[in-house]
């Protein structure tokens, strides 16, 4: 069976997700969808509103067929490298045939070129954008501005959305798989994502409350532990970051208001939000190297049929673990990124007040959802 892949925070699940993977499954010919998930940490910074096994749980009553884990490395870094992580760890798996993402353009013809003119004018373009950067300009539009000095001709509004954004960076790391886009309707992920995060705050202010309390407590204790180089150490940007957390970190009342406080123009909202995960997690920025295990959160009958299909074929270049307990030493070399996995679900369980031993890492097993026990639409 023909298979493919999506790459997805699922924070929380909702309908546009589900037109992604009906569409690609009607585009494609693709009877199997595996999707890389964000673990207990997503890319805007700070913990997902439900852990990752309830997040596989829906995605596969969605109509995912295997669910795995986004290492933390990557799901709380910048585009280029939560692009890497889970691109290679679908590629690795030897077994997805397509890869399917969103985005605001829908034409793959354009989104290739601009992966293109970004991979084989890299260091031209990288020149340009430090420079632009030293000036005070954020690294999105410092690279906006170098592709419209460098290829006048090229269309640079492409760069201006933030799915066709991660679409190119997952173009770069493409090699093995085919690339398949969807255009994207009505609110973006992000936006409709953003609301049904507020629907749930709204219901439960109390619980959202002290969760945000907790997490910005656990943000203070850090950054007050920390001294200001070593702060700025896990800055990917630098240039005094470290002494401007140091030195905001007393007034503010909020992770909130701690941002506003040290986001300028080179420091966009979403970086800092970022960093501040970081901080917490002890995370070095924008993590390089490529996945070394793939952890299953979940599957239904077609993604266990999937995974045997892996075991008896050998073709998946690295592990896939299932169980933690047994498999850590199939890991080898990797023990750092599964450290931040774990830790970054105690995390996650400290800040929502979840049991943590009954919910960590080392005592939940993979999710299965039965065909006939999904929800109907």
């Amino acid at each position: 069976m023909k298979s493919f892949g999506i790459i997805a925070e699922f924070n929380p699940f909702h309908l546009g997700h589900k037109y992604l993977i009906d569409k690609a499954r009607e585009e494609t010919g693709s009877e199997i969808c595996v999707a890389v998930m964000s673990g207990s940490f997503v890319q805007r910074g700070g913990p997902a509103v439900y852990d990752k096994w309830e997040r596989a749980r829906m995605a596969l009553e969605g109509g995912v067929n295997l669910v795995l884990e986004l290492p933390a490395v990557y799901a709380t870094a910048s585009a280029e490298s939560f692009a890497l992580g889970g691109v290679k760890t679908l590629e690795a798996l030897g077994c997805v045939d397509t890869l399917v993402f969103g985005s605001e353009s829908g034409h793959i013809g354009q989104l290739e070129s601009a992966a293109r003119l970004l991979q084989d004018r890299e260091e031209e373009l990288m020149e340009v954008v430090s420079s632009l950067c030293k000036t005070g300009l954020s690294f999105p539009r410092a690279r906006e501005e170098a592709v419209r000095s460098l290829a006048p001709d090229f269309n640079v509004d492409i760069f201006r959305e933030p799915n066709n954004i991660l679409a190119i960076e997952y173009l770069k790391q493409v090699e093995n798989m085919k690339a398949h886009t969807i255009k994207r309707i009505g609110q973006g992920h992000h936006k409709s994502a953003t609301v049904l995060r507020n629907r749930l705050a709204d219901a439960e202010p109390e619980k959202f409350k002290r969760a945000a309390e907790n997490y910005f407590n656990l943000i203070r204790t850090r950054i007050l532990q920390s001294d200001s180089e070593t702060l700025e150490s896990m800055c990917a940007v630098g240039e005094g970051l470290g002494n401007r957390l140091k030195d905001c970190v007393r007034f503010a009342g909020s992770t909130e208001e701690l941002i506003e406080n040290v986001k300028s123009k080179a420091y966009t909202y979403s970086a800092v939000e970022r960093l501040l995960s970081h901080i917490v997690l002890g995370i070095e920025p924008d993590f390089k190297r490529e996945p070394g295990y793939a952890r299953v959160l979940g599957f239904d009958e077609k993604g266990a049929a999937l995974l045997k299909r892996m075991k008896q074929e050998e073709c998946n270049s690295i592990p896939v673990i299932t169980n933690i307990n047994k498999e850590w030493k199939h890991i080898g070399g990797c023990e750092d990124m599964m450290e931040k996995d774990i830790l970054a679900t105690d995390v996650f369980n400290v800040i929502w007040g979840k049991n943590m031993y009954r919910k960590s890492d080392y005592v939940r097993k993979p999710v299965i959802v039965k065909e006939n026990l999904r929800k109907k639409d």
